[in-house]
């Protein structure tokens, strides 16, 4: 008998435990939102996944709505050691903006000397008002964290480098259709069609959504395959040497 009581007060303690891991409830201005902590849970959409996995290299914010929901996620960036943790403490709504409050959180005695990739989710249970901003704010100085802005990274990215990241391209009756985002400082993506020696068959420029330190959604549509063009390349220019950086090469 007393087994029982046992193994029924442990079955409490568990549900207890497991039932206090996420939150789920609308935003408020100026509520404290609990934090949702596992992202790989089998409730959460791919593209929730998919986007922390794109950006854990990476101190970034974004949002994305799926499903009727709203998901709020922060990445807080590759760090050296374990204990460091991203939290959301207040969401505050004024006019046009919701003002989303983070606190990032570091070790706070001997931590595990391992690479580690904090973040935090937050999961309203309506769609968004896309006519309000959003903005992330660190806590400890007020200043505004590095947001995705425009299109946001929901599938595994295609192909990618420090600052430019390709998230999908589709090549169709000698149309190449290229989309992704871009951390660049004039917010300038360049590309150029190259022949099997390397060599120019064309070249343009796109302007992104946003520029550095902030990630902008970029599009090139329609764009005609020249004659002979094997790979497309994207890279930014840098304004000094005029040495083209970061490059993405895809084949066509």
């Amino acid at each position: 008998m007393r087994k029982g009581f046992l193994f029924v007060g442990l079955m409490i303690m568990l549900l207890g435990l497991l039932g206090c891991q996420a939150s789920s409830k609308p935003l408020e201005p100026d509520q404290r939102p609990n934090q949702v902590v596992d992202p790989s849970a089998s409730d959460y959409p791919a593209e929730v996944r998919n986007w922390l996995n794109n950006m854990k290299p990476y101190q970034v914010a974004g949002v994305i709505e799926r499903g009727g929901k709203t998901y709020f996620m922060v990445s807080g960036g590759e760090q050296r050691t374990g204990g460091h943790e991203v939290k959301i403490s207040r969401v505050s709504s004024a006019g046009n903006q919701l003002t989303v409050q983070v606190d990032f959180i570091k070790p706070d005695g001997p931590a595990t000397q391992a690479l580690s990739y904090p973040y935090v989710v937050y999961v309203m249970d309506k769609s968004f008002d896309d006519d309000k901003d959003v903005v992330f704010v660190n806590s400890a100085d007020n200043k505004r964290i590095p947001q995705i802005i425009g299109c946001q990274p929901t599938r595994p990215f295609l192909d990618s480098s420090n600052s430019i990241k390709i998230i999908e391209m589709d090549l169709e009756d000698n149309e190449v259709e290229v989309e992704g985002i871009a951390r660049v400082k004039d917010g300038t993506v360049y590309y150029r069609f190259i022949n099997g020696e390397g060599q120019t068959v064309s070249q343009g420029k796109v302007t992104a959504e946003a520029k550095a330190p902030d990630w902008g959604c970029f599009e090139l549509d329609d764009l005609e395959r020249p004659a002979g063009a094997t790979h497309i390349e994207l890279f930014w220019m840098d304004p000094q040497g005029q040495l083209r950086e970061d490059i993405v090469r895809i084949p066509l």
